[in-house]
């Protein structure tokens, strides 16, 4: 009886450890759609200036 309650918390556990690394992953993603864009901007509005 305690092996499959400590089976079912590790698999709990790497449910919650995968549900996090998901977000990490949508929250960079986030962040580099936006570094991408003002990079992007930032080279069309040199080269309108050159």
């Amino acid at each position: 009886m305690a092996i499959v309650v400590e089976t079912g918390l590790r698999r709990h556990g790497t449910k919650r450890a995968a549900g996090s690394l998901v977000s990490q992953l949508r929250h960079a993603g986030g962040i580099c759609t936006i570094a991408g864009s003002f990079t992007f901007l930032f080279a069309l509005v040199i080269g309108l200036i050159r």
